[in-house]
């Protein structure tokens, strides 16, 4: 009983990584959309993110049926509520990264042609973003509470650009958009930087739960971001028998992800399973 308990915690986390990944790839796909125009890449974006959301609702069942049914003490436990929070935050950012799928068709459909800056400054948001989720992704496969901590300092840039842009839209001159429908379709189709935003710091909440996974601990980033690796360490106390945290079978959940916006480290692991090194 307890080996297909294991065998069940382990599959899930595998999902949870799973799922980080295709989120992570839609969200490529649904700012590329948006670039570009591409109303076929919106839908199928929007399509993908469907099918991402029906996961997450099923990857919560499993865990409430997994607490609720093998009664898992300690760490195991501890596993279990990471995963559902780390999903709860799956389930938020696939909401935001669809908003952007559906607003690339909006800007198409309404006609809404974006000064080139305000273009630009998406793309710059989005390429820190995707940096965020990268190294978020990083922190979970590798159990890196160091890595966790530092998240903090890549929300800054984001954040910066986010305001820049509507700093930058307020200089526009909306004036001769007088019926009240444009505003309303102008302002969904903006509403992308903050959409952008709101996913990096969802992305830094669920990785920050793996100080608690590997803890027991409800520490805090910032406080996490002030302690050394030695006392982050100190502070790591042993897995349950179901628990079994390998990065080299978990990279391959998060393979295909682009290698310069995860960290080194997962970087090299994902280049072993590509070169064969790492296999089933």
């Amino acid at each position: 009983m307890r080996t297909m308990f294991s065998r069940q915690l382990i599959e899930a986390r595998h999902e949870m990584l799973s799922i980080y990944e295709a989120l992570d790839l839609s969200l490529h796909d649904a700012v590329r959309s948006f670039v570009t125009d591409d109303t076929a890449l919106a839908e199928r974006t929007k399509r993908e993110v469907g099918r991402i959301e029906a996961r997450c609702d099923n990857l919560e069942v499993v865990c409430y049926n997994l607490i609720s049914m093998q009664g898992p003490m300690a760490s195991d436990f501890r596993t279990l509520q990471t995963i559902n929070f780390v999903n709860y935050n799956l389930q938020r950012i696939s909401d935001k990264v669809f908003r952007i799928a559906r607003a690339a068709r909006k800007k198409v459909k309404a006609d809404i042609e974006l000064p080139a800056e305000l273009i630009e400054l998406i793309e710059r948001e989005a390429t820190f973003v995707y940096r965020v989720l990268g190294l978020s992704v990083s922190a979970l496969v590798s159990n890196d509470m160091t890595l966790a901590g530092d998240l903090l300092d890549q929300d800054g840039p984001v954040h910066e650009i986010y305001e820049e842009f509507f700093r930058t839209y307020n200089r526009m001159n909306t004036g001769e958009m007088a019926d009240e429908d444009s505003l309303d379709d102008l302002r969904r189709v903006i509403m992308v930087a903050r959409y952008l935003d709101r996913i990096a710091s969802i992305s830094i909440d669920a990785a920050s739960r793996i100080i608690f996974m590997l803890t027991g601990r409800r520490l805090s980033l910032a406080d996490a971001a002030d302690a050394d690796e030695g006392e982050l360490e100190d502070m790591r106390i042993p897995s349950g028998e179901g628990v079994i945290l390998n990065p080299e079978a978990d990279v391959r959940y998060v393979s295909r992800l682009p290698l310069d916006e995860v960290s080194e480290d997962l970087a090299k692991l994902i280049k072993r399973v590509k070169d064969g090194e790492i296999e089933e």
